[in-house]
């Protein structure tokens, strides 16, 4: 009987020690994420719709992939720099506010658009202005949290945003099959209005530390943080490449905009449930064991998804793969974080997401082109071969910190 009350305080304490302010950000986030989902889906079923004056001979799926890769090349081309100017000058918010601004005008904008080459252009520009937000968001979780919680503090903020982006792609395939693509962008923008507001009126600047320890970025740690990154870019790669294979899957498995953007959104539900408990295991146990075996598990899945013949199927293992992700991501961001030691924060960890930026924008022309002039199944056999590598680049590169 003594022994329930030490347990059910260590769990109360558990969420006691993470800072309000990680709250306050995870919800001002969740209005833009849901947006973000529902551009994941909508945007490669609206090409579909569109006429085109330069890219006529490219398959479908090619400009699927194609028009999601912008955005994450541009996005990954920005993060980097963004990352350095906000450590120069210490100032986070400014890059977050400058970024949902472009995000709302910009999804705006795709419902007025008349041909595919409008509509890259567009997704190019929203990829910098979003690029902007990612690693002054992402330093502002590591300047609230500590070594000691700082696995379960990135999986509540990566969890409370993520449903938002968990239900985009639902939310976004309902509004488009009831009420059209216009409909869904105009939403698109007025939650990233209410995002903007919630952001100005409650989010406040954080601080990095006064005296950063240069010599350990040049040693092992940041040895470390790229090749977690590799890791990271290979494992973005066959998640995003689905986005480019859905006009192909609405094809072959008969499906409708509502039940792709239910698989779509399978993968995130399932991460999100095992984001926090995944992160906190990885602070007692260690981080590295944690995203070598989400790596080493995806390999036979994701060779799966490409024989898969039914939407039912479809989401089952997108679902498998979301659970399998989240025991590679969450610990990974938490890794960088702690090699970061403190100091120069968003540009280390900047590294981490501009490498999820530039598998958002490799995935898809990866998973297109392979898919289109190929066969169907290459790219996920090619994926199976990437995840293979990052695994041992992980057990052979990454020296987990000691902590007391």
């Amino acid at each position: 009987m003594k022994t329930c009350f030490p347990q059910r305080k260590i769990y109360r304490n558990s969420f006691e020690d993470i800072s309000p302010e990680l709250y306050v950000l995870s919800l001002s986030r969740f209005c833009e994420d849901l947006g973000s989902g529902m551009l994941v889906a909508l945007i490669p079923l609206y090409i579909a719709d569109l006429g085109s004056s330069f890219f006529t001979g490219l398959p479908l799926v090619a400009k699927a992939g194609l028009v999601t890769a912008v955005f994450g090349l541009f996005s990954a081309i920005t993060q980097p720099l963004i990352g350095r100017f906000s450590d120069k000058i210490d100032r986070r918010r400014p890059f977050i506010l400058f970024g949902l601004v472009g995000y709302t005008f910009f999804s705006f904008l795709y419902s007025h658009v008349t041909g595919y080459e409008q509509l890259l252009f567009i997704r190019l520009l929203q990829g910098i202005t979003v690029g902007a937000t990612i690693p002054a968001v992402i330093a502002m979780v590591t300047h609230i949290s500590s070594p000691e919680n700082r696995g379960r503090a990135v999986g509540i903020y990566t969890t409370i945003r993520g449903v938002g982006f968990g239900l985009g792609p639902i939310v976004g395939g309902a509004i488009a099959s009831y009420y059209g693509f216009e409909a869904g962008f105009h939403f698109c923008a007025f939650l990233g209005i209410v995002s903007l507001v919630l952001v100005n009126l409650f989010v406040k600047e954080t601080r990095g530390p006064g005296e950063p320890v240069l010599e350990e970025s040049s040693g092992n740690g940041l040895v470390s943080i790229y090749s977690l990154a590799g890791a990271m870019l290979m494992m973005m790669v066959g998640i995003m490449m689905i986005v480019a294979l859905l006009p192909e899957y609405e094809v072959r498995l008969e499906a409708s905009e509502l039940s792709l953007g239910v698989a779509v959104s399978a993968y995130i539900f399932a991460r999100l449930l095992f984001q926090t408990p995944l992160g906190s295991l990885s602070d007692r146990i260690g981080r590295k064991k944690l995203i070598v075996s989400g790596l080493f598990l995806s390999i036979p899945l994701v060779v799966v998804m490409g024989y898969v013949t039914s939407v039912n199927q479809l989401i089952f293992a997108r679902a498998l793969q979301g659970v399998l992700v989240a025991s590679i991501d969450t610990p990974a961001m938490a890794l960088a974080a702690d090699l970061s030691n403190g100091s120069f924060t968003s540009s280390k960890l900047s590294i981490i997401t501009t490498a999820q930026a530039a598998g958002m924008a490799i995935g898809p022309i990866f998973g297109g082109f392979l898919a289109g002039y190929m066969t169907f199944v290459t790219p996920f056999y090619a994926c199976a071969l990437l995840m293979l590598l990052a695994g041992f680049v992980v057990m052979k590169k990454v020296e987990e910190p000691e902590r007391s």
